[in-house]
């Protein structure tokens, strides 16, 4: 009697220690406080520049608060509109984007832009409209109905 306890008591410590370890590889929590540069970068901006559809460019640096905290609403309108817009994440600290950077004259983070390569327009989001994930999305749907109408527009010529 006493081996049959002893056995269902060490195959029930075996049983919680696999439960335990099994669930906590499942639960792998996201990064927490995650710095802008930790998201998908999305294509370049001299790759997005060469394609038909236009882009969301966000130009941010990682030390920002405003930024970290913009991020995963940008993230979800990446998700809902990634078949129409490139999305292109700019670290405005990063040499190699000084260019880009003194081009749009960026001096405020996060810095949003549609920029539509085709037509060479440039539609900068202000601030208020970055403060919810419902807000940005609007904006961008608002100029892909802008940018139907346009392509329309240039199959009637």
């Amino acid at each position: 009697m006493k081996q049959n306890v002893r056995y269902y008591l060490i195959a029930g410590i075996v049983l919680v220690i696999t439960l335990v370890t099994i669930t906590s590889c499942m639960a792998i929590l996201p990064k927490a406080n995650m710095k802008p540069s930790d998201y998908d970068k999305g294509v370049t901006y001299e790759q997005a520049a060469q394609e038909d559809k236009p882009m969301l460019a966000v130009f941010y640096v990682d030390w920002c608060t405003y930024c970290k905290k913009f991020m995963p609403k940008m993230d979800k309108v990446r998700n809902i509109n990634k078949d129409d817009f490139n999305f292109v994440l700019i670290n405005v600290e990063n040499p190699q984007n000084e260019a880009i950077v003194k081009e749009y004259r960026i001096s405020a983070y996060p810095s949003v832009y549609i920029i539509d390569p085709k037509y060479d327009n440039r539609v900068h989001i202000d601030n208020p409209f970055l403060d919810s994930t419902q807000d940005l999305n609007k904006e961008v749907v608002r100029y892909s109905k802008f940018r139907k109408l346009i392509k329309k527009g240039d199959s009637c010529k």
